[in-house]
Order: C-alpha cells, then sequence, then structure tokens
C-alpha cells in the first residue's frame, strides 16, 4: 500500500511540474506564517487521503489526489535569494487574472524580526544588525510595505481573493484553516480531522520534528540545532518583536508605516 502510494505521488509531481501551472497560489511575504498554515493543510489533506506523514509538505500534490485543484505555495517575487529592492518590485499581477489567490499577512514588526533571523542564520544572504536589516532596501520595511501595496491595489485581479492574517489563525486556529480548505476546494470538512490536524502542528510539536528532519524537507529543517534562532519553527509568537526591536528600531518602522498610509481593511475578506 504504502508503495502504491509513492508511486501515486510521483506520477503527480511529474504530471503538474509545469511552471505557474497551479489553480491555486497562497503568496505570503517572507516569514509571514505560511509554513505553519501549509503544515495545517498537508496534514489535514494527508489524514483525510491516506497519504504518508512524511509528504504533508507536499501541499502542490496533496490536493490533486482528492481531486482539488492545484496548490502552491509563493513569495511572489519578494523572497530573499534574489535581493530584489523595494522599488524594484513588479506592480504587475495579471499573471494572477485566472486563480484564486489567499494572501497572508503578519504583524509587520513581528515579520521583520523573523525576516531577519531566516536572513542571517538559513538564507546567510545578509550580514548585519537588526537595525541594519530594516533599513535596507532588499529586505527592509519599505519591502514589506510595498509588497502589500501592491497586493492592495492588485486584489481584484484574481478571480477569487482571501486575505487571512497570521494572528487570526492564532486566534482560532480551526476557524481559519476551515476558511482556507473551503476556498481551495474542501466543500465539507471533517471536524475530527481538523482537531488533529491542529494538535499535530502545535509550534512544540512542529519544532520536535523540525529538529530531527522529519520530512526530509529543507522546508523544515534547522541549519543548527545548537542555534534555536535557526530553526523554520522559532518561537510563533504574536508581538515577539519586543524582545529584538529597540525602541529607536519601532520608531522607525511605525513613522514608514504612518509614510505609507495603508488601510488593510481595504482587502476583501471572503
Amino acid at each position: 500500500m504504502k508503495k502504491a502510494l509513492e508511486d501515486l505521488y510521483r506520477k503527480i509531481r511529474s504530471k503538474f511540474s509545469r511552471p505557474f501551472d497551479s489553480d491555486i497560489y497562497i503568496i505570503s511575504y517572507p516569514k509571514s506564517g505560511r509554513t505553519w498554515l501549509r503544515t495545517l493543510i498537508g496534514k489535514y489533506l494527508s489524514l483525510k487521503y491516506n497519504f504518508p506523514e512524511s509528504k504533508i509538505l507536499a501541499t502542490d500534490s496533496l490536493p490533486i489526489s482528492g481531486g482539488l485543484p492545484k496548490v502552491s505555495f509563493t513569495h511572489d517575487d519578494s523572497g530573499m535569494k534574489d535581493k530584489t529592492r523595494y522599488d524594484k518590485l513588479s506592480r504587475d499581477r495579471r499573471k494572477y487574472s485566472n486563480k484564486k489567490v489567499v494572501l497572508m499577512g503578519r504583524d509587520i514588526k513581528d515579520t521583520l524580526v523573523s525576516a531577519y533571523f531566516q536572513a542571517t542564520k538559513r538564507r546567510n544572504v545578509f550580514e548585519g544588525t537588526i537595525s541594519d536589516f530594516i533599513a535596507t532596501k532588499e529586505f527592509g520595511i519599505h519591502k514589506v510595505l510595498t509588497f502589500y501595496d501592491i497586493w492592495l491595489r492588485n486584489q481584484l485581479v484574481p478571480k477569487a481573493f482571501l486575505f487571512i492574517r497570521y494572528e487570526d489563525l492564532h486566534r482560532d486556529t480551526r476557524e481559519i484553516l476551515v476558511k482556507v480548505l473551503n476556498f481551495i476546494g474542501e466543500a465539507t470538512v471533517d471536524e475530527n480531522l481538523i482537531e488533529q490536524s491542529i494538535e499535530y502542528c502545535s509550534f512544540e510539536n512542529l519544532k520536535k520534528l523540525e529538529a530531527r528532519n522529519q520530512f526530509r524537507n529543507r522546508v523544515l529543517k534547522p541549519t543548527n540545532k545548537s542555534d534555536p534562532e535557526s530553526f523554520k519553527v522559532r518561537k510563533g509568537k504574536v508581538g515577539g518583536y519586543t524582545q529584538y526591536l529597540s525602541e529607536e528600531d519601532v520608531a522607525f518602522i511605525d513613522k514608514t508605516i504612518e509614510a505609507y498610509r495603508l488601510d488593510f481593511t481595504k482587502f476583501n475578506k471572503v
């Protein structure tokens, strides 16, 4: 049975390997909590459709096995590897015109702190202090705000759009997970499997799984087991930025946010 499932998984991966061929995109700025959401979705689908636990991060293939549309996770050109400056980000989102899009947001200060550790401990794309980091054109506050500004102006481009927040996923994990599953085509969810998925994807358990490289996947693998800040699953706290940002850092971020005048209440929630 296990071998048959593995063979099916490989066939699915091979069949759906063309670039930008997904039906649904779950988009987030780096370090906005998408790995947690990804494991929640993957665990639920693996339980429902009897896929092995080791495949729960294969969220581009698991939905297909259950007759659902293909789902891909992306940072939408805002990833760290390319070091794209905020003023060089494309504002054209027409490629999503026939797609469904979930945009996951997070408190900007928490995002920047988590992104700093990603850049310095995992990606090795930045050297310097966190104060330096938040001021850079390639990784800092201007890039985060530009990313959200682009999507505020383009949220009507996809054929369907859903905005969720990392903080809401913390507040009511069940509600947000069900909402996302419904959005990707899982019309009727199994409440028992939802609860199992939430328990499995607790931060304490995910950190243990990451420490032993349970999934054999770089998405959820520490770069240095002796350094907690190098883990993909670091702390999972809301408001944890207060431990890392100085008063001057916070003032700089707040002033920049105010200058952009972004109204996040204008994101269409469905």
